[in-house]
């Protein structure tokens, strides 16, 4: 049953495509320009650049300097830290890719590569702040809000999975070797790898707009429902249209930071055509997204909660996108306090639990 499902799936979709041409070209053409606008040239550079990276022995360095922080919070060796801060400032997938080449060249181990996963891939702030806090919500301060909480509820999500197979060995199994190739061989090696990996995420994203459309267009349900089927299947246009529905701001800023760290089955899909060949499990990558997701809504929740948001959706232009990133320094301030100190609060409670049960 398991095998079957998703071929009758598919072949739903390609008796759906065939009924409804003409809206199935207009689906992929949105999922088209979606890569040639953002996709494309906010994540290829950052391919090629951390390719460069792992395969340039700085990240020997990084793992000396950042050992210290990576075990202790996260049970994971210092060349973790990598594929975190590649995750966190360029996007969704790039710090499963590199965390799956970390692995590859024998920096991680598997088990240290599975709880990686769990955590080291995200949004970027180019995303979250221009996309959907400029663009969308035409609020620089939400958007702030929203990468904040994403950023925190990713430390947390990292925290929880430090105790993911404790017991089983996390060290290398093998040596790391230092790649003698010269810079014009490892370019090339990076650049073919980075193609390869931008055409699949462009491919995954194209045709997961086509059954999003399609899939979300013949549903008997409300606009509301269709939005967050729509997210939970692809991230950005599920977010625009959850901030289009007629829910009230702060329950839309909830669902959409749900969304946001969930990812949807989208970037699930791209993540699971590069973990695939590394024979690693995708059970702690999918419970970390979700636990991503319900974390980030709830520290949003809980922000307006205090805070609430009075913004027009749907007010700005052109010049709001680069807004985004110029949010007024004492609402910054505030925001990174508000959460530094409900993150800490939540991770020492945690942690204080997971002691108790322990000792029980």
């Amino acid at each position: 049953m398991k095998r079957f499902l998703p071929y009758l799936f598919v072949v739903f979709i390609g008796v759906m495509i065939l009924l409804y041409p003409q809206n199935a070209i207009m689906y992929a053409k949105s999922g088209l320009y979606l890569c040639y606008d953002v996709i494309i040239p906010s994540l290829f550079p950052f391919f090629v650049c951390s390719g460069l990276l792992i395969y340039s022995g700085l990240t020997k360095v990084l793992a000396k300097i950042a050992g210290p922080i990576m075990r202790p919070l996260f049970n994971v060796g210092g060349s973790g830290s990598t594929a975190l801060t590649l995750g966190i400032i360029s996007g969704y997938p790039l710090g499963a890719i590199t965390a799956c080449q970390l692995y590859e060249s024998g920096y991680l181990s598997k088990t240290e590569t599975e709880r990686l996963l769990a955590f080291c891939n995200n949004s970027g702030p180019l995303f979250i702040l221009g996309a959907v806090g400029s663009a969308i919500y035409s609020s620089g301060k939400i958007g702030v809000v929203l990468y904040i909480s994403h950023i925190l509820a990713t430390l947390l999500v990292g925290f929880l999975f430090r105790f993911y197979a404790k017991d089983k060995h996390t060290a290398p199994t093998y040596a790391i070797n230092q790649n003698e190739d010269g810079f014009s061989q490892v370019f090339s090696k990076v650049l073919a790898n980075s193609i390869n990996s931008i055409l699949t995420i462009s491919g995954a994203v194209v045709f997961f707009a086509v059954i999003s459309g399609i899939v979300t267009a013949h549903l008997p349900v409300g606009n509301i429902a269709k939005s967050i089927i729509t997210g939970i299947l692809e991230l950005t246009g599920g977010t625009k249209a959850i901030s289009q529905t007629t829910l009230p701001l702060t329950a839309k800023l909830t669902l959409s930071a749900f969304i946001v760290g969930f990812a949807g089955i989208c970037v699930h899909i791209q993540v699971a055509s590069t973990v695939s060949k590394y024979h690693l499990s995708l059970v702690p990558y999918i419970s970390g997204k979700f636990l991503h997701g319900l974390f980030a809504a709830l520290f949003t929740y809980l922000y307006f909660l205090i805070f609430p948001p009075k913004v027009q959706v749907f007010k700005g232009t052109s010049a709001a996108l680069s807004a985004g990133f110029c949010m007024s320094s004492v609402y910054s301030v505030i925001s990174i306090l508000f959460f530094l100190i409900l993150g800490i609060l939540v991770i020492t409670f945690t942690a204080m639990g997971i002691k108790r049960c322990t000792t029980k």
